[in-house]
């Protein structure tokens, strides 16, 4: 008799928890592909590009200098950045990611290598906290805030 008790508690934990479960590989995968996204901008120096990877209410906020409004600032603030062609093989490494409905937030680490006019390199490191908002089933950054170690 115990065993016809515990099959329907077994199945209705599985059954509570999966949708969680699902729910963190989904915005996980969701996380990862904005990760991908962002760095092939950076990595292909085409700072075009990021205009389409914050909402247009976005605020980036770089370490030493005022904090940038609106998704055509930000773009033009990247692209000014990558104009000198000094930056590569920048990647970015998930530390944790939260989601509450059509928001999530992603701490992160990344690096690249910073390439001086003589040709040596530098590894530049650093950590992010982005979150994004959820539009039209596509995650954009809506506060990005990083830091220089």
């Amino acid at each position: 008799m115990k065993i016809k008790q515990a099959i329907p508690s077994a199945i209705l934990l599985a059954l509570v928890t999966a949708p969680t479960a699902w729910g963190q590989d989904n915005i996980k995968a969701a996380m990862e592909a904005a990760n991908t996204e962002w760095s092939t901008a950076y990595n292909s120096m085409n700072g075009k590009a990021f205009f389409a990877l914050y909402t247009k209410d976005a605020i980036l906020m770089p370490p030493g200098v005022q904090a940038i409004n609106g998704s055509e600032a930000i773009g033009q603030f990247w692209t000014d950045l990558l104009k000198a062609g000094n930056r590569k093989n920048f990647a970015i490494e998930i530390a944790s990611i939260q989601r509450d409905g059509k928001y999530a937030y992603q701490t992160a680490r990344w690096t690249l290598d910073l390439v001086k006019d003589n040709g040596e390199v530098t590894k530049v490191v650093g950590s992010s906290v982005r979150i994004f908002e959820e539009q039209d089933g596509k995650w954009l950054a809506k506060v990005h805030i990083y830091n220089v170690y």
